[in-house]
């Protein structure tokens, strides 16, 4: 019997594309009641919250999903401090690379201070974690970690990262080369975030962190929201960068952890 035709590979495609439905409904509906709410986009948009409730729903209609997440350890833990650290570096690098791309290549960047916006700037970075964690609860604490279940990490941060690209399904009104470089961007994060949570039990506060702080350094930055494909694009190559160097980075810390057993002497007894 092939892993395909397994009953638990059957179970966890079920697990999955109900999520994927839930998530995409509840994001619509939720951009639908927005406006009547009186809560403005730029402060935190309502549709992040879909995913969230997806897993609560699925965790609720299907009791096997329960111990699939056990099993993929959803149980929340404190972040370590170096953690934290490692995702907020990586995103002043990513930044780094796309604003520096910016000024050799002539193009103005477009920076909004943070005082100047229509709303204060501290209500914004709250509801932006929070609309972040609403996010993450679902992609990186629940469908991530479940498909690792039957899947590398490598490949299961890519599966999500095309998941949560096209979920975003208002990208598509922006052109081809606008939706294509959103989709890389959303892949490339997916692998970085992939990286950072590698092997490790605490999930959710460092996502939220990593994608809370993209959000707003982009809304501070970059104007890619108005259907810029140009600034879309630089992102999507700088994240790129970013996730080789995450996987070469893996890839020598794992070679330094094999030469290292490799090397050890037994113990005299």
């Amino acid at each position: 019997m092939t892993l395909i035709d397994s009953p638990r590979f059957n179970r966890l495609s079920g697990i999955v594309l109900a999520y994927y439905v839930l998530a995409s409904v509840f994001a619509l509906l939720l951009g639908i009641v927005q406006p009547a709410t009186g809560i403005p986009v730029v402060i935190i948009q309502l549709t992040q919250f879909g995913p969230m409730l997806a897993v609560l729903v699925v965790l609720w209609l299907l009791p096997g999903s329960r111990g699939l997440v056990r099993q993929a350890g959803l149980q929340s833990s404190k972040a370590g401090i170096a953690q934290l650290g490692e995702a907020v570096l990586i995103v002043v690098a990513i930044f780094v690379v796309a604003l520096a791309w910016y000024g050799l290549s002539g193009h103005m960047i477009d920076f909004t201070n943070p005082f100047d916006l229509a709303h204060p700037i501290w209500i914004i970075v709250i509801a932006q974690f929070i609309g972040a964690a609403g996010e993450e609860i679902g992609w990186r604490c629940f469908l991530q970690p479940a498909l690792q279940t039957r899947m590398g990490v490598l490949l299961s941060s890519v599966v999500v990262g095309l998941l949560w690209g096209v979920w975003h399904v208002g990208v598509f009104a922006e052109g081809w080369l606008y939706a294509s470089s959103f989709i890389l961007f959303a892949v490339c994060l997916s692998v970085i975030l992939g990286e950072l949570l590698r092997g490790k039990r605490l999930k959710l506060p460092t996502a939220t962190t990593f994608h809370a702080l993209i959000n707003l350094a982009m809304l501070l930055w970059f104007k890619e929201e108005g259907g810029d494909a140009y600034a879309m694009a630089t992102m999507a190559v700088a994240t790129l960068i970013a996730a080789v160097c995450a996987l070469i980075v893996h890839s020598v810390r794992t070679g330094r952890g094999t030469r290292k057993s490799n090397n050890t002497f037994p113990e005299l007894r």
